[in-house]
């Protein structure tokens, strides 16, 4: 679990790069992520920050993310959409 900071709006990790969980992330080959498309857009820009943690540029770190979940248990947005629109 990698603990986000959502009190914060701009959505911070507390994990520091020389904090023991930020030397697990280093060590980790593979993350994945089950439930991801019940998160929150911004909750997905937060973990981008691996960046910061591994010490270089690459998306995620250079780690392989895998993003698991039921897309059908999330519905679509349709502005102003009747109940028959969204389901």
């Amino acid at each position: 679990q990698i603990p986000v900071n959502d009190k914060n709006e701009m959505l911070e990790s507390p994990i520091d790069p020389g904090d023991p969980r930020g030397e697990l992330l280093r060590q980790a080959a593979l993350i994945i992520w089950d439930e991801a498309p019940m998160a929150n857009k911004a909750v997905l820009v937060c973990v981008e920050a691996l960046r910061r943690i591994m010490g270089n540029s690459l998306p995620f770190g250079g780690k392989v993310l895998i993003l698991l979940g039921d897309f059908r248990q999330t519905c679509p947005v349709v502005r102003q959409g009747s109940r028959a629109e969204v389901v």
